[in-house]
């Protein structure tokens, strides 16, 4: 066994950002926007990746914390604020929701109502900041070309520009900032820009002066940003408006609805069939070399990296969407899928114990450091973002020595669950924490890397007995023990067990042989001294369901039998068989080769006429032994049920 290093193995969906990132960091294709050649402060060479999960847990590699201007991604956050303040009448009766086939900065209006053909396009966004509530703050009015008073650039509370820094600050969920030198040059560079809010002016579609909207327009997209703000921004949509950090709701579902549909098919421009293609994703580009794509009920995706192709798109990250949407299985085409949170339920193993009955010694261990061995159940469609939050609780876990993680309630795998699983496996192994699939579908890991097995109770034993041999010492290595140190043995005093041994027999078992069968008459008390022994009970569809939880729906009448427990030297079996009709409730199986002493039922029924004091002795002894396995149950039990709670 490899020594015990508690350092968790990375997370498998950091890994996958950072492969992707190696391979196209050297991607040297594409030329950088006019902008950026004239502001200048920008590495051609960044490239930052980053996912928020609907959960708000981000990962992020390369230079994802890099700042850059959002410029048209801006677009999409603005079309949501307009439709928030102003409704979506107002929207509508200005600004259509058709993808236009051109490039973002075309003078594409419609001929007959003068507007644009969505909200993604240069005329859409200027018409779209028209829309927004304040007033307005451009310090060019009447005066474009010449320079403002100091302090001009700083916008007046209660300004359009202000209410939408605020906004996306709030959909950040950190303090954005306009970068006054892209602000600067979008200004000198906007004749084009300018001479659409003039045409739409002339339609009557903006109520104010065209140099004042644009010029507001102009500011946001000069909004500094990082690869980690945008994804946190694309998480918000992928939660229907709900901020994935705070919880605070942002934007309804049904803008929200309309932001996310307009992005799918007007998101990238010329390119938009292109990348719903590969990609499959609604999304947003920009000219500052960010990309945000959203996974609906599961994540925001972001990529930074300048270099632009000819649709104005960046090289590098129009490459890495690609391949993530591949590696995490993304595509909306693939088929939507109600996301649920993954993980059922956790707890310690000492809430729900294997049901092998120990001595004294090692149940103490178990109770001390039973903290360190984790059940984990999974349910649902191992999609993405269900597989993340799997992972993410995996990663997380704090000082244990052994994991189970229950997978017979999951549904569906992607290739990215089943891979992230066996890596995960792989490196708890090498840290020295035993990991253990409870699968009996054979569907969810590589069982040549992965440790599985097909019933729960059989993956806390072995995390149990790596517990017992990592904390109990050498006093817990008992494989045998006496016969008076065994079963009922153990309470009687010493005269009474001597004359009980002297009426014993001796009797050794195979491994797999059957040394009571269930429904047989009684046939002795066995006391172990070495081996163990599996009880389990007739019961159609039993160990198809869960075995703690009779009320599971799922059944399978093939099924007959269900553990009970396991026993070890020191404890017995068979008493139970006096009771009622004097019948065996269990099957009694050795486990391995057994050694044992009986208390044959011809010697009892001699001993109630030879010495009927030692006889109800033993009958006390038996009813004792019989209450403590009761009452420790009914602790298990309810133990269990607190902390699922």
């Amino acid at each position: 066994m490899p020594p015990v290093n508690h350092a968790n193995p990375a997370n498998p969906l950091s890994d996958l950002l950072a492969r992707v990132h190696d391979r196209f960091r050297t991607h040297d294709e594409g030329e950088v926007a006019g902008y950026v050649e004239s502001t200048g402060g920008v590495d051609t060479r960044d490239f930052g990746l980053a996912i928020t999960t609907v959960d708000g847990h981000t990962y992020s590699h390369g230079e994802a914390d890099r700042l850059f201007a959002i410029q048209s991604i801006s677009k999409a956050f603005t079309y949501a604020v307009a439709l928030t303040d102003a409704g979506f009448d107002a929207v509508d009766a200005v600004i259509d929701v058709e993808p236009s086939g051109e490039a973002f900065n075309e003078i594409s209006l419609q001929e007959d109502t003068g507007r644009p053909s969505n909200a993604l396009i240069n005329a859409g966004a200027i018409a779209s900041t028209s829309l927004v509530s304040g007033s307005s703050s451009n310090p060019y009015a009447g005066t474009r070309g010449t320079q403002p008073d100091d302090g001009a650039h700083q916008s007046p509370e209660g300004s359009r520009r202000e209410r939408l820094v605020r906004a996306f600050s709030a959909m950040a969920g950190r303090d954005l900032t306009v970068n006054e030198r892209v602000l600067d040059f979008e200004r000198e560079d906007g004749d084009r820009n300018l001479a659409l809010a003039h045409l739409m002016r002339s339609f009557d579609l903006i109520s104010e002066g065209p140099e004042e909207i644009a010029d507001d327009y102009f500011a946001t997209c000069a909004i500094e940003v990082t690869t980690e703000d945008l994804s946190m921004m694309a998480a918000l949509l992928a939660t229907g408006g709900i901020h994935p950090v705070s919880g605070e709701r942002l934007l309804s579902e049904d803008v929200v609805e309309r932001v996310l549909g307009v992005m799918s098919t007007c998101g990238m421009y010329d390119d938009a069939g292109e990348w719903m293609v590969r990609v499959g994703l609604p999304a947003k580009s920009g000219v500052g070399g960010g990309i945000v794509a959203v996974v609906p009920g599961q994540a925001g995706v972001a990529v930074y990296s300048p270099p632009l192709d000819r649709h104005g798109n960046s090289e590098r990250g129009v490459l890495a969407c690609e391949a993530l949407s591949q590696e995490l299985d993304l595509h909306l085409m693939h088929g939507a899928r109600v996301t649920h949170s993954a993980v059922r339920v956790t707890y310690p193993v000492t809430a729900a114990p294997s049901g092998v009955r120990r001595r004294p010694a090692a149940e103490a261990v178990l109770a001390d450091h039973g903290h360190r061995g984790r059940v984990i159940e999974v349910q649902g469609d191992l999609t993405f973002g269900a597989a993340e939050s799997v992972m993410r609780e995996l990663v997380g876990l704090d000082e244990v020595d052994g994991v189970v993680v229950d997978v017979r309630r999951v549904t569906e795998v992607t290739d990215f669950a089943r891979a992230g699983l066996t890596e995960l496996a792989t490196g708890f192994d090498h840290q020295g924490t035993v990991m253990v699939l409870v699968d009996d579908s054979g569907r969810v890991a590589d069982a040549d890397r992965v440790r599985v097995v097909s019933r729960r109770k059989d993956a806390i034993e072995l995390v149990e007995e790596l517990l017992l041999e990592r904390h109990g010492g050498d006093e817990l290595d008992r494989s045998e023990v006496e016969v008076q140190d065994a079963g009922v043995m153990a309470t009687l005093d010493d005269a009474d067990t001597e004359a009980l041994l002297a009426r014993m027999e001796a009797r050794q078992y195979a491994a797999g042989e059957v040394v009571i069968t269930e429904g047989a008459r009684f046939a002795g008390i066995h006391l172990i001294t070495s081996g163990t022994v599996e009880t389990t009970a007739r019961e159609p569809g039993a160990e198809s369901r869960d075995e703690e939880d009779p009320t599971d729906p799922r059944a399978d009448d093939d099924v007959e039998f269900r553990r009970l427990s396991v026993l070890g030297p020191g404890h017995s079996f068979g008493e139970f068989g006096l009771l009622a009709d004097g019948r065996h409730a269990t099957t009694v199986t050795a486990r391995e080769e057994l050694h044992t002493w009986v208390l044959t039922p011809q010697v009892l029924t001699r001993l109630e006429t030879e010495d009927p004091s030692l006889a109800l002795r033993l009958w006390q002894a038996i009813s004792r032994d019989a209450y403590t396995r009761i009452r420790s149950q009914m602790d298990e039990i309810a133990a269990r049920g607190a902390d699922r709670r």
